[in-house]
Formats: structure tokens, sequence, C-alpha cells
């Protein structure tokens, strides 16, 4: 099924552009498929390995890194360095895909930095405004800062269990002493920054509102998965420290997610709303993964799927309407419903899904977290009904901003979406709907 899956990513690359960089990514495709898989089996190298979480993290990278090569096929026409971007994506997904399926801990840290890399070029060279300088020089600040503490703490597990490796670390870390709650803080640090946690979140709506359309879809899509995918694996590892940090994860989830949705509410950039959504919705996966359990370690995997497909497509919206109207304001793109009435059904769609409706995958991610939550303390019942709460009013305000009320006269010149458009949102759309239907093995 999977080499079907990539045989399918391949031939729609083909079909929609016949260009060296398309066949490219078919042979990588079809050569990551015959690594990873092997009559059915998963292949081991020295240090590559993949089980469930990280072969789903492969497989978002792969499908959003194909979404952004359809979304940027303007690029082509415009001739903006059209060459120079698809190599980045290609080195973006590359070090992505050694991140997921690293099995040690030094080439884990190594690609997990290495990725910063192509994601900077993406917002500093192919950016919009001026202020993308300060954007990437913020990117690279805080997450070089937080890293650091994570590089010692890496050499220091090294020489105490003499390896790297990941099974080594699982089964040495059982029954060590009090003091490593702190070194598994320290370890998690970066993971936090990366997440984006409350009170280290200052760089991402900066990177969103300043990164073209294919650097927000992938900031969104995957880039943000790296601190789930970080602090899961490290959960692993320290199991026994894990219960000493838990209130304190769950109340800094949960109250920074609140927080932030509040500042969801008087944002009037677009691309700014949904990137403060994305630290709301973060910070309640980060409150299920602290309050580890089964229900919430599986639904933090749901979540990130879901909110990785929703969220960029989220922003390829933004994109198209700017690709318009030359704005992101809200106070501009109003009335869209009557411009473009077939985009809107889009709009709908995935504002539903950012608000955790029914029939998306956001549902049951999302209703794990409250449920793991609720088990870990049942007082936290307030702050999560605030929290759905708020998670549907910045969601309806987005949608109802941009669809209703007055159209500003200059927009009555726009056409509604183009094909290519319509395929890009239908396969964002397409795993979150049906990937519903099989949210059970995850959990084995």
């Amino acid at each position: 099924m999977l080499k079907i899956s990539f045989l399918i990513l391949g031939l729609m690359f083909m079909s929609i552009s016949k260009e060296f960089m398309s066949y490219f990514l078919y042979f990588i495709f079809l050569s990551l498929t015959w690594l990873m898989m092997y009559n059915g089996n998963i292949v081991s190298m020295s240090f590559l390995n993949s089980d469930i979480l990280s072969w789903f993290m492969i497989f978002l990278t792969f499908w959003i890194v194909m979404l952004m090569m359809l979304s940027s096929h303007g690029m082509n026409y415009q001739t903006i360095f059209y060459e120079k971007f698809c190599f980045v994506l290609i080195l973006m997904m590359g070090l992505l895909f050694l991140t997921f399926s690293s099995s040690d801990l030094l080439s884990f840290y190594i690609f997990f930095e290495g990725s910063l890399i192509p994601i900077y070029l993406l917002i500093v060279g192919w950016g919009y405004q001026p202020e993308r300088l300060q954007a990437g020089i913020y990117l690279l600040l805080y997450t070089i800062f937080a890293s650091l503490p994570l590089l010692i703490s890496i050499f220091f597990t090294g020489k105490a269990l003499g390896g790297y490796s990941f099974f080594l670390l699982s089964s040495s870390l059982l029954d060590m002493p009090f003091w490593v709650s702190f070194w598994f803080f320290f370890s998690i640090f970066a993971f936090l920054v990366k997440l984006p946690a409350f009170y280290v979140h200052l760089w991402l709506p900066k990177a969103h509102v300043e990164a073209p359309v294919a650097g927000s879809m992938m900031l969104a899509g995957v880039l943000l998965k790296l601190g789930c995918y970080g602090m899961m694996r490290f959960m692993g590892f320290f199991e026994g420290q894990v219960p000493l940090l838990s209130s304190f994860l769950v109340s800094l989830g949960l109250f920074g997610g609140l927080m932030v949705s509040f500042i969801c509410l008087r944002q009037v950039d677009l691309k700014a709303l949904i990137a403060y959504s994305s630290v709301s919705h973060m910070g309640l996966a980060l409150g299920g993964l602290g309050s580890w359990g089964l229900w919430g370690y599986s639904s933090c995997l749901y979540t990130c799927v879901a909110h990785g497909l929703c969220s960029s497509g989220l922003f390829f919206l933004s994109g198209v309407i700017y690709e318009r109207s030359g704005s992101r304001s809200i106070m501009i793109n109003k009335g869209l419903l009557e411009i473009m009435p077939s985009m809107s059904f889009w709009w709908f769609m995935y504002c539903i899904g950012n608000m955790a409706a029914p029939v998306v995958l956001n549902l049951v991610g999302e209703l794990g977290l409250l449920g793991s939550i609720l088990s870990f303390s049942f007082y936290s019942l307030v702050v999560l009904m605030f929290f759905s709460f708020m998670g549907a009013c910045y969601s309806l305000y987005l949608f109802s901003s941009t669809q209703h009320g007055a159209f500003y006269s200059g927009l009555r010149s726009l056409s509604d979406g183009m094909l290519r458009e319509y395929m890009i949102l239908f396969l964002h759309f397409f795993p979150l709907f049906f990937l519903i239907l099989e949210v059970d093995f995850m959990t084995y």
C-alpha cells in the first residue's frame, strides 16, 4: 500500500511538471520506499530505523513537500530562482527524513538542527517583506539558544551510558536518581521552543507572517511536529522522571494555549491568526503529552498529523487570498463568499477542522487529549471548557470575518479558484477525512 502511495505521488509530480526536478523527486520517493520497506518489513541500517511514530512523520513530510511544490508552481513563471527553490525543498525533505528516522542521539541532533537551514533560506530568500531578515534572526536565535542545553545533555548521556543509541538509552534510564529530572528538563527545552510552548513562541508568528506560502506550509505542517516528536522520544527514555514534571507541562500547555487563544481574537493579519492558533493547538498537545498515558501519547500523534494537514491548508488558503488582493489584512479581505463562492466551501471545511468539529481527524486527537488531561487532573475541566470554547471562537472569527461583511470595492475583479488550487486543497483534506477511519492501529 505504501509503495502504491509513493507511486501515485511521483506520477502526480510528473503530471504537473515535466521538469528535471519532478523526475528527481519521483526517484527519491521510490528510493526511500525501497529503503524503508522491503517485502513489507521495516529495514534497519546503522543509524536509521523506523517505527509507527517516525513513519507517520516521514509520510507527513513527503506529503507536505509535494503540496509545497504544487502550491509554488507559480514561481516557475515568475522566474524567482525556481531551481534553487526546488533544491531547498529537496534539502529540507532529506534532512527531515533523516531526523525522523535516526536511531542515534548525536545524528538526531545534527539533522534536527540542520533542518533550520532550509527554512531560514526560504524565509530570507523568498519572503515577502523586508522584515523577513528580522524573522530569520528570531528563528535562529531562539532555536540555537535552546539547543545548547540539548547538546550538553546528549554529550552527558553518551558519557554516562557509553553510547548514543536510542535502544541503549531506553533501557538504562529507568532507575536513575531524582536529579535526572533536571537533566530531563534541559533535554526537552529545545523541543519546547520548537513546539512552540507559551513564553518561547514569539519566533513563530514572525516567521509565519514573513515566510512565503511554501515556508508557512512547511513550518505548520512538519517543523512544529519536530518538537512533539522529540518530546515523545525523550519522554520514553526518561519515563521515570516524567511524572515529576507532569504538572508543569500540563499547566504550561493549558494556560499558555488559553492565553494564545485570546491573542487570536485581536489579530488583523490572516497568517498571524492562523500561526497563533497553531500555538494554541500545540499547547493542548503538550498538556496531553505531559499527562503521560497511552491515550495522551497516541492522541498527540493524531493531533500532529491532523494539525499538520489542516494548518497547512489554511496557510495555503491565506496565500491564495494574498496572491489576488495583495494584502493579508482581514479588514480588506472581507465578503469573499460573494466574490469566491467555491473557495468559501474550503474555508468552511478547514475552519471546522481547526476547531476540531466532527468528520475530521482533529476531533479524535483533541478528544483523546481532553480525556488524557482529565484522567490526570479532573480540576482541569474548567480550563478545558474555556479552551474548547475559545478554539471555536477564533475559528468562527476567521471564517466569518473573511467570508461575510461588505467587500472592498477593489476586490470585484478577483477570480475564483483554479484547478491546481482545488487539487491542493483536496489533497490536504483527503487524508484529514479518511485517516479518521484508521485511528486504532497507531496505539498497538
